[in-house]
């Protein structure tokens, strides 16, 4: 690529003319927040999978055991007690990290 302040070839990545000292284009910090996109993209799709699958799981679980029987129940109680526990862990996580944030702001 070319400096477009003095017309000098310069290396592609450069941030600054090595020849005139001049800052170039922001290709690295476009290139850098494209990354930064694809990883939440990313983790947003492991989220939608995990909860996917979770769904998947507890219907099978309850399809698999017949209406009315102790172990069905056990089933639905243990899938209870597991999602109250996530919300809560996911909640306290929540709130750790609102607070973290706030006490990085003062």
């Amino acid at each position: 690529m070319y400096c477009k302040h003095c017309g000098q070839e310069i290396n592609d990545n450069a941030a600054v003319c090595i020849h005139c000292g001049c800052a170039v284009s922001n290709a690295p910090a476009q290139t850098q927040h494209s990354a930064e996109t694809k990883g939440e993209s990313k983790t947003g799709l492991g989220i939608l999978l995990g909860l996917l699958l979770g769904f998947i799981g507890l219907i099978i679980g309850i399809c698999m055991y017949p209406s009315g029987s102790v172990e069905r129940k056990t089933f639905t109680k243990a899938c209870g007690i597991t999602i109250a526990i996530s919300v809560g862990v996911s909640v306290l996580i929540f709130i750790i990290t609102i607070a973290a944030g706030a006490a990085l702001l003062y």
